[in-house]
């Protein structure tokens, strides 16, 4: 029989495992502190929105796969992510039900977001909480850098800055406790960036 408990061990240890072989030094965002802090973020979440204790299982799992697939691919990696998920929850016995929440919940975190239902939407903010973190400015350095160095994107700092503004506008959290949670930070963030663009428009002049 599969335990919540056992399992969660069991997929900590194997996507860990995963990124201590296969993450590259490159990947300087889509790494392991990133995946568990969304771990993390979907644990409260999980709580300040009152889901059960199963759903909650459910959504720490896919937590843990939903970036796996950047391994392989960066434009659409929730896809493999899928697979990478699916294959081990096949071989573990994981009810099949369930196993298709989960890849739900991956897929759903493909931008733009787009959530069919609270777990989806939990999953969705947690993905991108850090935009209403205190350390949102180092997470976007290191996700430029990344794609820099990955041949994804080249940009210098202004039209980084007009990439990221044009997302935290556009960009809202789903969840209410998401919302009362990150929202106040993710206003000073956006103002942050705001400022930081008028500056170094204003040195072009």
């Amino acid at each position: 029989m599969v335990t919540d408990n056992n399992i969660l061990n069991k997929v900590e240890i194997y996507v860990k495992e995963l990124y201590s072989n296969r993450s590259a030094q490159e990947d300087l965002y889509h790494n392991i502190v990133h995946t568990l802090e969304v771990v993390e973020s979907v644990k409260k979440l999980s709580k300040m929105e009152g889901i059960t204790e199963s759903d909650e299982v459910i959504l720490i799992i896919a937590a843990w796969f939903h970036d796996t697939g950047y391994f392989h691919c960066c434009n659409g990696h929730e896809e493999q992510s899928s697979e990478y998920a699916k294959d081990f929850l096949d071989k573990e016995f994981y009810p099949v039900e369930k196993t298709e929440i989960v890849l739900n919940c991956i897929k759903a975190t493909e931008c733009p977001q787009n959530p069919k239902n609270k777990l989806e939407e939990i999953i969705c903010d947690a993905d991108l909480h850090h935009l209403g973190m205190p350390d949102m400015e180092i997470k976007s350095k290191l996700l430029r850098k990344e794609l820099d160095i990955k041949g994804i994107k080249k940009t210098n700092e202004l039209e980084w800055l007009k990439i990221s503004l044009d997302f935290i506008t556009k960009h809202h959290f789903f969840t209410v406790s998401a919302q009362n949670e990150y929202g106040v930070q993710k206003n000073i963030n956006r103002e942050k960036i705001e400022k930081s663009i008028r500056e170094i428009e204003s040195q072009l002049k």
